[in-house]
């Protein structure tokens, strides 16, 4: 996971101009000197004050991205799936607390402790925050959902009205959008990985929507497809519709990155999409779709890959373009024949 986060740091570092994936803070004050954070990873176990933060970690590991789709699909699919992105965010440091203080967004967290232990502060309830407390607003530069900070109130101050949880090693938080938390990991170094669900607009829960069964996985009915624009806002064709949900919202890797799916066999499979119109059938899985015509040999070769892992990884001639691409994809695993 750190590995990640280095390599976060450094595509912000080619990319300068476009909004920073990344913060660094030492001793609560933001650093951008290059190369910063090479030298503060070092230092951090040994001294207090260091944060680090990077958003959209799984567009830096092919893994991560693909450990995050077939772990979290059943999550998300009786969860709902939120009008906005999903991302992975790693929190890595020794600090007193979250930069910005207690804060809120339009987002929903699952927050999984990796490694070390982390304590999060929640304040709920019509009395928080207190009466005459100054607001900061702010919005996501790429989603434009609003986030609203307390500045002016020291957490340390305030944690009697709070509720306190400590997660170490393997376990972790969740919350909806729109409640008031903080983190803080004093003690010694945390590493936390944080699945961040984004509605569009104010830092409250938005609307969710449920899959068409329990899972995010198999043949999508089209009257869902369609409910399922409406819900993004998008104008999207049905390939990127099923491509986006292949990915369970969360933008994929690029495909020459080292480590992406052709680079070596697939362990588990990821959930496979398909709709069809009679004509033609496209295909989703992790992220990216395809389109063959719409035949029953490769529906049915489809339907019996989704309910046996022991299915032919083959199939009928005609399927094994689709299978080709699907293990290529690392979405099948099993050999494909030519």
């Amino acid at each position: 996971m750190l590995r990640t986060l280095d390599r976060a740091f450094a595509a912000d570092g080619l990319s300068p101009a476009g909004p920073p994936c990344t913060k660094l803070f030492v001793r609560g004050e933001p650093v951008v000197r290059a190369g910063a954070w090479g030298d503060e990873r070092l230092a951090s176990r040994a001294r207090h004050d260091v944060f680090a933060w990077a958003r959209a970690a799984q567009t830096h590991d092919w893994a991560l991205f693909r450990a995050l789709v077939t772990g979290l699909e059943l999550w998300f699919a009786t969860r709902g799936l939120p009008q906005g992105r999903i991302e992975a965010e790693i929190f890595y440091g020794r600090y007193r607390e979250t930069p910005g203080g207690i804060h809120r967004e339009a987002c929903s967290n699952l927050h999984l402790v990796v490694a070390g232990e982390k304590t999060m502060d929640f304040w709920t309830g019509n009395a928080w925050p207190p009466s005459g407390t100054a607001v900061r607003e702010d919005w996501d530069p790429e989603s434009g959902a609003q986030e609203q900070y307390l500045s002016d109130l020291a957490p340390r101050d305030h944690r009697d009205r709070a509720r306190s949880l400590t997660a170490a090693r393997g376990q972790g938080f969740a919350w909806d959008a729109g409640t008031w938390h903080v983190g803080r990991s004093a003690d010694a170094p945390s590493l936390a990985l944080n699945v961040a669900a984004y509605g569009r607009g104010p830092a409250r829960q938005g609307p969710l929507l449920r899959s068409w069964s329990d899972r995010f996985a198999g043949e999508v009915p089209g009257d869902w497809l369609e409910a399922y624009r409406r819900h993004l806002g998008t104008d999207g064709s049905a390939g990127d519709l099923l491509a986006n949900l292949s990915g369970l919202g969360m933008r994929p890797p690029r495909p020459t990155q080292a480590g992406g799916p052709l680079a070596g066999p697939a362990r588990r499979r990821a959930p496979v999409l398909w709709h069809g119109d009679g004509r033609v059938l496209r295909i989703a899985a992790l992220g990216a779709s395809i389109q063959v015509p719409d035949r029953a040999d490769v529906r049915d070769w489809l339907g019996e890959v989704l309910r046996s892992r022991e299915a032919n990884p083959n199939g009928p001639a005609g399927c094994r373009p689709v299978a080709r691409w699907l293990r290529a994809r690392g979405a099948l695993t099993g050999r494909t024949g030519t």
